[in-house]
């Protein structure tokens, strides 16, 4: 029988907002796990206590910024429009059906005036993470790193061609190894000097602080990057750093990677990163904190050099290679250049090979990367830190920056990945708490049966 609905348009109904909300709503795991009274101490210094009009609550305005994250709407004023309709949203922001929600340019406002110049952000995020600590969702001990591009709000043909110019940065400390090197060998140590780099970048008309962004197989344009860190455990974002598009992966990690220490005191034992954070500084770090360091596959040299490379076999303990068919023996003869490259050459010098200074690094990572430990690290580095970045795009409206500047998208970015960790210590939580409950009805019963099964035994024994 065919059903056909009245109009019910007009009908009043009267039922309390608790109700209204589904029970397995993502909005009440969130609020039921997570602290958010800690934001009123954080921002108390930033309004007045006895002058001006009344404010909007800083809990709530914070709020709708990760409505906004968590179910990836496009705009804060769709936001805004949801929240006037939404039970579920009213019912995490407090709000009763009957009172005004906030107005779309609310959050804006407060940025610009109040918020902008400030570590609020920052301090949000680190808060959440601390929480995800205290339910014991962070280990703290391996991470992985990796970095994703989000679209500038800027058309890539609008660009003015510039030079820039910067500063080489020099390992100083590679200098004074090669020099020591020199002067064992009874050579002048080289002098080495400040070289001014220039290099043609293009500079978007609508956003400059964006960068262009080139690689192979991917889309050009202008973008900035997310440096992401996340723990092992439970995926827990511990860090997000923007740049813009055109820095290299592997230029923030150290200072990044000494950051999570010194925030949340966290003793990195293992990384898992990709061939892009091959370089000597961070092989130097890795090494020199004791850090079990995977890196992805990378090859050096041309196939030829390669080729020639694999014929010989070296000697540690004599410091030469050896031909593995003929014998023949290549010697280091002193001869070191700039960069660190010892040659190894025969008698009549027509046949060389160049060892890098720390040539033993590449071993021992190359070690690392192919031993079981690190084949495992390596395969849950994909799984984690792409899976983070996969669920932001997907799932939170991070495909798109939705601000210009630098230091606007990293404040956002930090109320994001802030967001993005609340349901991920909601979910987790909520997965604990039902097994617990399954397993107590499971104890429940066995108890209940056991008791008949003893009561029972009572009556045949009477």
């Amino acid at each position: 029988m065919i059903t056909i609905n009245k109009n019910i348009q007009s009908e009043i109904v009267f039922m309390p907002m608790e109700e209204m909300v589904p029970k397995d709503s993502l909005f009440r795991k969130i609020n039921k796990y997570i602290d958010f009274t800690f934001i009123y101490e954080k921002v108390k210094d930033l309004y007045c206590e006895d002058n001006g009009r009344p404010s909007v609550d800083p809990v709530v305005l914070f709020k709708i910024v990760f409505i906004q994250a968590i179910d990836g709407i496009k705009s804060m004023r769709q936001t805004c429009k949801k929240i006037k309709v939404d039970a579920e949203y009213r019912w995490f922001l407090g709000i009763p059906f009957g009172q005004d929600t906030p107005h779309f340019s609310t959050f804006s406002k407060n940025y610009e005036r109040r918020f902008k110049n400030t570590k609020i952000f920052e301090e949000i995020f680190i808060e959440i993470v601390n929480q995800a600590i205290k339910y014991n969702l962070v280990d703290g001990t391996t991470f992985y790193t990796d970095s994703t591009h989000k679209k500038a709000n800027a058309n890539k043909n609008k660009y003015d061609d510039e030079i820039e110019r910067n500063v080489k940065e020099r390992r100083k400390w590679l200098e004074e190894e090669i020099n020591e090197e020199r002067k064992k060998q009874g050579k002048k140590p080289f002098e080495y000097k400040e070289k001014m780099e220039e290099k043609h970048i293009k500079v978007s008309k609508t956003d400059p602080e964006s960068g262009y962004y080139h690689r192979d197989n991917k889309e050009k344009g202008f973008m900035y990057l997310d440096h992401r860190t996340v723990d092992d455990k439970c995926n827990i974002i511990v860090d997000a750093y923007i740049t813009k598009g055109n820095v290299h992966d592997s230029g923030p990690f150290i200072k990044r990677a000494e950051y999570i220490k010194r925030t949340f005191g966290f003793k990195i034992q293992r990384y898992g990163v990709d061939s892009g954070y091959v370089t000597l500084d961070i092989k130097k770090y890795f090494i020199e904190n004791n850090i079990f360091g995977v890196f992805g596959y990378r090859r050096y040299g041309t196939p030829e050099s390669r080729k020639e490379k694999s014929k010989y076999q070296y000697v540690k303990e004599r410091d030469i290679y050896y031909d593995k068919k003929d014998g023949e023996v290549l010697e280091y003869k002193g001869l070191i250049d700039k960069l660190g490259y010892k040659k190894y050459e025969n008698t009549d010098k027509t046949k060389v090979i160049r060892r890098h200074i720390h040539e033993e690094w590449n071993e021992i990572f190359r070690e690392n990367r192919l031993s079981k430990e690190g084949k495992e690290l390596y395969q849950r580095r994909k799984e984690h830190v792409e899976r983070s970045f996969a669920d932001s795009k997907q799932n939170h409206g991070y495909r798109y920056a939705m601000y210009k500047g630098v230091l606007k998208n990293q404040h956002y970015t930090w109320l994001i990945c802030a967001a993005q960790n609340m349901k991920n210590i909601a979910i987790k939580n909520d997965n604990v708490g039902k097994k617990s409950n399954t397993l107590s009805l499971i104890e429940c019963i066995f108890t209940k049966i056991q008791q008949k099964f003893i009561n029972y035994s009572k009556k045949i024994h009477t």
